[in-house]
């Protein structure tokens, strides 16, 4: 049985919830699994499956720019001091597996061994990230020395060509989602409106022109709503002194952080869900949000932005449901549009919603194409 190495830096309940799926998936095609990871999602309930797999606590890898990054990333292969890592090392792994790029830094003990090294992005690191010239210098070292790089939306796979990596060395599968573990429960439109965005509270989020929109769709709209914000992080002070400056505060609840299992008794029953995503400033971005299949798979339509891997979640009847980035007009249009279609166009956009997810963003799927993956990687290594 292929061993496989997995290696995480889990950002939230969602993003646990998603890897956990995926590394179970995978070892019931045959794979012997190890996960070593940063951190773990402390908010996220513990889930059952939690327990099954062999999960190991690893140390942070810290680099600075270097004019040199060949020397630097051989320094890194080299002189591994973390006790974890140095017993993961002396394991016979047939792969490793890091989810998001920084992992390079792990990874590049196994590459000095000749091990394959495949680098899942997701985001943050095909966008700010990669405003790093030494990052740049470190995703090229990694795909020289053998890496596979997995994009999971065109746009990122279209960033990489555009880094210089080599085609062999770029791959595209979308991440998926359990769909048959989200019950289909489509509901009517409620009364009044409602709507709900789940993510954490940083730049790329988009929460504050979420914010600005539910201001434009009450007052310039004439259309009252609720709008329910789930989550928490940097911004969270910011955004509640803009609720309060628009006056907003009989409109717009600040839920906090809970349990996935927890999500869908906000999302049923909402209007839509927002996921308004923008380029952050630093460049942070999306890759193709995990919250956008999951709503779709249980019968909640979506409204997004016209965002990194966003509009490939979307069904072609949602498209009119996505607008530029930062435009607040279009937003409030968008959620009015949402709050006013009849009930049969409603029921349609509902059903296609479930069937794209199913169709193309299925875990399935996923664990399918890595798996082709990680067998073409082990048999030509």
């Amino acid at each position: 049985m292929p061993r496989i190495l997995q290696l995480f830096n889990i950002f939230g309940a969602l993003t646990e919830k998603a890897l956990t799926d995926f590394a179970l998936g995978l070892r019931e095609h045959g794979y012997d699994l190890t996960i070593g990871h940063e951190t773990w999602a402390d908010e996220a309930t513990v889930h059952s499956s939690d327990n099954e797999l062999n999960r190991q606590q690893l140390q942070r890898i810290l680099v600075e720019p270097s004019e040199n990054i060949d020397l630097q990333m051989q320094n890194v292969a080299t002189n591994v001091t973390d006790p974890a890592m140095l017993n993961l090392l002396q394991q016979p792994f047939d792969l490793v597996h890091g989810h998001f790029g920084p992992r390079i830094l792990q990874g590049a003990a196994w590459l000095r061994k000749d091990t394959p090294l495949l680098i899942s992005l997701y985001g943050y690191d095909v966008g700010r990230l990669l405003k790093d010239a030494s990052w740049i210098a470190r995703y090229r070292w990694a795909a020289k020395n053998g890496t596979v790089f997995v994009a999971l939306a065109r746009f990122m796979e279209k960033q990489l060509h555009e880094l210089g990596l080599p085609p062999k060395n770029i791959r595209r599968i979308h991440l998926g989602i359990d769909v048959d573990s989200h019950a289909f429960k489509p509901t009517p439109a409620p009364a009044p409106p409602r709507f709900v965005f789940i993510g954490r509270f940083v730049d790329k989020k988009g929460t504050d022109v979420l914010i600005d929109a539910m201001h434009h769709l009450i007052v310039h709209l004439k259309t009252p709503a609720r709008l329910d914000l789930i989550g928490s992080g940097p911004n969270d002070a910011a955004l509640r002194s803009q609720v309060s400056r628009l006056q907003l505060e009989n409109h717009v609840r600040f839920v906090g952080v809970i349990p996935f299992s927890q999500l869908f008794d906000y999302l049923h029953c909402c209007t839509a869900m927002v996921q308004p995503s923008v380029i952050a400033a630093d460049g942070d971005a999306e890759g193709a949000p995990m919250v956008l299949m999951t709503a779709q798979a249980v019968g909640v339509p979506c409204i997004t932005t016209l965002h990194s891997g966003n509009p490939e979640t979307i069904p072609p009847v949602g498209q009119q449901f996505v607008v530029p980035e930062r435009d607040v007009a279009a937003l409030a249009i968008a959620m009015k549009a949402m709050i006013d279609q009849p009930p049969g166009a409603r029921t349609e956009l509902q059903n296609a919603g479930r069937k794209w997810i199913e169709t193309h963003f299925s875990l399935k799927q996923t664990i399918q194409q890595y798996a082709e993956l990680y067998r073409e990687m082990i048999e030509g290594s």
